[in-house]
C-alpha cells in the first residue's frame, strides 16, 4: 500500500480519506458542526466576520476533538465520536474555547505515539515548538512548555528514539523558565477545585489516568507502514494528553475541549468491555 502524498511533507499528518465510512461520517459531522456554529452566531447577532469565525471554529473543534480522541484511544473509534459531541457541547458552553492548544496537543501526541507509522521530521518538531511557544504566551500557560518538553523527550527516549528531540525538549524547558522569570510567576499553594466543572474534570482525568496505567494491549496499526503501534508509545501519548489537560485545570476555558475529549473517551470506556478489533481510520 503506497504512502499517502501528505507524508511527503509531514510525518504527523493523518488525512481524512473519504473512502473510509468513518471518515465520511466525520466530514459530514464537521460540516454540521460548522452549521451549528453559524446558527449560534446568528442567534447572538454577530457581524459578518465574527459570524464566519464562529462557524469555522466549530468546524475545527469538531475535527480536533475527534482526531485527538483517535490518538488518545486508538483502539476505540466509537469513543472518538462521543468526544466530538462533547467537544461541540464545550464550544457552546464556553465563549472562547482554546483551539490552538487542542491542535498543538494533537501534534505532540502523534509525534509520541507515531500513529502515522513514521518518525517525526525535523520540520514537524520545529513547527510544534513554535506552536508550543505561541500557546504559552497566548494563554498565559507557561507549564504547557513542560508538557511539550516531556513529549519531545519521550519521543527521543522510547522505542526507536529520535535523539534530536531532546534538543527541542530542552528549548521548551528553557522557554518555560524564561516565561516564569519574565512574568515573575510564583508557585502558589495547590487548592481544591472551586467549581462543579473543575471537580467533574478532575474525575474524568483520574479515570483516564487509571485507564492509561491499566492499558495492556494495542491492536491499531500505523497508517504508513501498517505496523502495530508500540504499547509504550501509545501510553506515553495518553500521558501527554492527560498532562496537557492537568496543567490548565485552574484555567478551564483554555483546556475545556481537551477535557471534553477525555470525558468522551471515559464514556466510551463505560460501554466497552474490552478492546475490540480496530476500525480502519
Amino acid at each position: 500500500m503506497p504512502y499517502h502524498r501528505i507524508y511527503r511533507y509531514t510525518s504527523i499528518g493523518r488525512p481524512l480519506q473519504p473512502a473510509l465510512p468513518a471518515h465520511r461520517a466525520v466530514l459530514f459531522l464537521i460540516l454540521a458542526a460548522a452549521l451549528l456554529g453559524a446558527i449560534s452566531a446568528w442567534m447572538d447577532g454577530l457581524a459578518v466576520v465574527p459570524f464566519f469565525q464562529r462557524a469555522f471554529s466549530f468546524l475545527l473543534i469538531a475535527y480536533g476533538s475527534w482526531a485527538l480522541a483517535r490518538e488518545l484511544d486508538p483502539d476505540d473509534p466509537v469513543a472518538a465520536f462521543l468526544s466530538m459531541a462533547a467537544g461541540i457541547v464545550a464550544a457552546l458552553a464556553v465563549d472562547s474555547p482554546g483551539i490552538l492548544i487542542v491542535f498543538t496537543t494533537l501534534g505532540l501526541v502523534r509525534m509520541v505515539n507515531r500513529s502515522s507509522g513514521l518518525v517525526a521530521r525535523k520540520s514537524d518538531s520545529l513547527l510544534l515548538l513554535i506552536f508550543v511557544i505561541v500557546v504559552m504566551y497566548a494563554t498565559g500557560s507557561p507549564f504547557y512548555g513542560i508538557v511539550a518538553a516531556m513529549a519531545f523527550i519521550l519521543d527521543g527516549s522510547l522505542r526507536e528514539p529520535f535523539r534530536q528531540q531532546w534538543i527541542f525538549g530542552l528549548v521548551c524547558i528553557g522557554g518555560t523558565i524564561v516565561y516564569i522569570v519574565d512574568h515573575d510567576i510564583g508557585f502558589e499553594r495547590i487548592t481544591a477545585p472551586g467549581s462543579l466543572f473543575a471537580w467533574l474534570a478532575l474525575l474524568f482525568l483520574v479515570i483516564f489516568a487509571l485507564n492509561t496505567m491499566l492499558l495492556q494491549t494495542v491492536q491499531s496499526k500505523g497508517d504508513a507502514k501498517q505496523k502495530a503501534l508500540a504499547l509504550g508509545r501509545v501510553k506515553a501519548g495518553m500521558l501527554v494528553g492527560l498532562c496537557a489537560a492537568v496543567q490548565g485545570i485552574y484555567r478551564p476555558e483554555q483546556v475545556v475541549v481537551i477535557i471534553a475529549v477525555i470525558s468522551g473517551i471515559c464514556f466510551g470506556m463505560a460501554f466497552r468491555k474490552g478492546f475490540k478489533t480496530p476500525v480502519a481510520g
